[in-house]
């Protein structure tokens, strides 16, 4: 019996470097024909997002933390598995995750890597990156005033008008370094892409932010409630009006107006609703407005115009003050005395039925008229004439009917604007019925 147990020992070593090699060789030549058919490969996907988890930590301490350089996402993740395993997976099978309850003290959280399926045959799973960088402050809102401007022209003949918005408070919560550099929040409206309106424009417009300096501050983890708001944008029409200016006062004694009234502005260009402005033929200031009353000399005065626009117009030129220099004439008065011919009074206006004629027409009388001297100095008696205006008379009069007799009339002068008789001149007028 021990021999038998010898023998059997004999041939199990008996040529064991050879039974080594034999084995070795299955081993191989298995593993041979298993990469044949099924290879290890490697393969790589672009753009891999990392998830942060448990943000929440930092967030409720009233903080707020911000991903930098972009490494939230792995611009290169590759894999080392069977072909036939690389050949089913997905971009979305990765999964690529930060927790920040692994933040370190320089701030960086390590990225895991896996994928949801056939994890179990991946042999390596690799980034470019392998971790996530991240700046950690305190949060902080803050409250700022809508502010609008609109950019471009309106079409030719219209405005822009009032610019209203749906709301005009924003509030703005993110990283106190951020929200530190913010001066004020606005809408921009650009009118060349709204070119065509010709009435009033509602549109939704993004708010943005601005520093100090008027420069836009974007990204950073800001939140801006509302982020959008409605702007409501005024169309109004222009239209170019003259300006007129009166007075019903009078300078000092021994002066008078020389009917001269001078401005800076003659035309001003308003703006209005379309059918407003087709009812407004001109711009009138007040009388009272230029009030002359004692002066000695030219009388000026600034008249602010946007005063005495119509209701529910404005001028079309923003930056005009509205301001405009007026001048009225006043000079010394002068009284010179002219001779006239009788027989030149002429008699008009004589009702059907009826013959007029001043009694005894003198052979020539004098006529005083007052006035500023470079009217009156142009005077002579060949440019007066005197008339009877019986039908003007009678309305004076109140009288209905004519009744022949004679009466004592005033004569009337075709003397200028801003002249007067110094004295009244009577005729006697001799009415007679037609025979």
């Amino acid at each position: 019996m021990k021999r038998n147990n010898n023998s059997f020992l004999e041939v199990l070593t008996r040529n064991w470097g050879l039974k080594v090699a034999s084995f070795i060789f299955a081993v191989a030549l298995w593993l041979v024909v298993v990469n044949v058919n099924d290879p290890t490969i490697r393969y790589s996907w672009s753009n891999i997002p990392v998830t942060i988890e448990n943000g929440d930590m930092i967030t409720s301490q009233g903080m707020i933390y911000e991903v930098l350089d972009g490494t939230d996402v792995v611009s290169k993740v590759t894999i080392q598995a069977p072909k036939s395993v690389i050949q089913n997976i997905d971009k979305s099978d990765i999964i690529a995750t930060a927790d920040m309850s692994k933040l370190n003290s320089v701030n960086t959280i390590s990225i895991d890597f896996s994928v949801s399926r056939y994890s179990s045959q991946i042999s390596s799973i690799r980034g470019s990156i392998d971790s996530v960088k991240v700046n950690i402050e305190n949060m902080k809102s803050k409250s700022l005033v809508l502010q609008t401007s609109v950019e471009g022209e309106a079409p030719d003949g219209y405005m822009v008008g009032n610019v209203s918005t749906d709301q005009n408070l924003i509030r703005i919560s993110g990283p106190e370094s951020l929200v530190d550099q913010i001066e004020s929040a606005g809408i921009k409206v650009d009118m060349s892409t709204l070119s065509g309106f010709t009435s009033d424009i509602t549109a939704s417009s993004q708010v943005r932010l601005y520093n100090g300096e008027g420069e836009e501050i974007t990204g950073g983890n800001l939140e801006k409630r509302p982020e959008n708001v409605l702007v409501t944008i005024e169309i109004l029409s222009r239209k170019t009006v003259p300006i007129t200016f009166t007075t019903d006062t009078v300078p000092a004694e021994g002066y008078g107006l020389t009917g001269e009234i001078t401005s800076s502005l003659n035309y001003v260009e308003i703006a209005g609703r379309k059918s407003v402005l087709n009812n407004i033929g001109e711009i009138q200031i007040p009388a009272e407005v230029l009030d002359v009353t004692g002066a000695t000399e030219d009388f000026e005065t600034y008249v602010n115009i946007k005063d005495y626009l119509p209701e529910n117009t404005r001028v079309a030129d923003s930056s005009f003050d509205g301001k405009a220099h007026v001048v009225v004439g006043i000079e010394r008065e002068t009284t010179e005395e002219y001779e006239l011919d009788g027989e030149k009074i002429r008699i008009t206006n004589v009702p059907e039925g009826y013959r007029c004629e001043i009694e005894n027409v003198p052979e020539t009388y004098t006529v005083s008229i007052t006035g500023i001297h470079s009217v009156v100095s142009g005077l002579n008696a060949r440019n007066l004439e005197a008339t009877v205006d019986v039908t003007g008379w009678m309305r004076q009069q109140e009288m209905t009917e004519l009744v022949p007799g004679i009466y004592h009339v005033e004569l009337t002068f075709n003397n200028p604007e801003h002249t007067r008789l110094t004295n009244p001149v009577y005729m006697n007028l001799v009415v007679a019925e037609e025979e």
